[in-house]
């Protein structure tokens, strides 16, 4: 019996001791960073696509903008593409080349990669000062990176008109991605810099 009794109470020994306050205060402010980032991108997010895709009928304020948007894409295609050499129009949105049309529409127009980028810069807990230059510098250079993208989609179509498909949908879409992610990691090491100088040294 006193086996087993001890048994028992190496048993009760073993059990986890319930989360106090102070257990509980410590791992919010352990991953409290992590929650703020993923709790602000995620509301900006949907409060972009709230807005951003909306329907026509719902927001033609809202449409009117973004065909705005997307006609200024086209228009400064076709000047980069006069520069190239290429006999380019512009209808609406649609880029025309040698009697090939290629359609700036939503999804092309690298709205959604630059609001993500957005969310991810303001999410970040740096200085705003910081956080002001990535959105200054940053939105700016992805908006032309995306027209580079734009005027290479087009010569594809006009040249290589069989390659479009693979152009457009594998190749430029990662492309796109992975420039939007450089971009935003090289800016976190930049925004943070100081902070990781500062903990180098608490450490040596």
């Amino acid at each position: 019996m006193a086996k087993k009794r001890k048994a028992q109470d190496n048993s009760h020994e073993a059990r986890p001791e319930p989360a106090t306050p102070a257990t509980r205060e410590s791992w919010l402010r352990a991953k409290g960073p992590a929650l703020r980032f993923v709790l602000i991108s995620a509301g900006f997010m949907l409060f972009f696509y709230g807005v951003f895709y909306t329907s026509p009928e719902d927001s033609p304020r809202i449409d009117a903008l973004v065909r705005a948007y997307l006609n200024t894409y086209a228009v400064a295609a076709r000047a980069v593409l006069h520069v190239l050499g290429f006999d380019a129009s512009v209808l609406g949105s649609t880029i025309l080349v040698d009697k090939r049309g290629v359609d700036v529409v939503r999804g092309c127009d690298a709205m959604e990669p630059i609001a993500l980028y957005v969310a991810a810069v303001i999410a970040i807990q740096v200085p705003w000062r910081a956080k002001l230059a990535g959105l200054v510098i940053g939105v700016p250079v992805l908006v032309l990176v995306n027209l580079v993208r734009i005027v290479a989609l087009t010569i594809v179509s006009v040249k290589f008109h069989e390659q479009f498909d693979t152009a457009h949908l594998t190749v430029g879409q990662t492309l796109y991605v992975v420039c939007t992610l450089a971009l935003w990691f090289a800016w976190v090491a930049w925004a943070t810099r100081e902070r990781r100088r500062k903990v180098g040294v608490a450490a040596g």
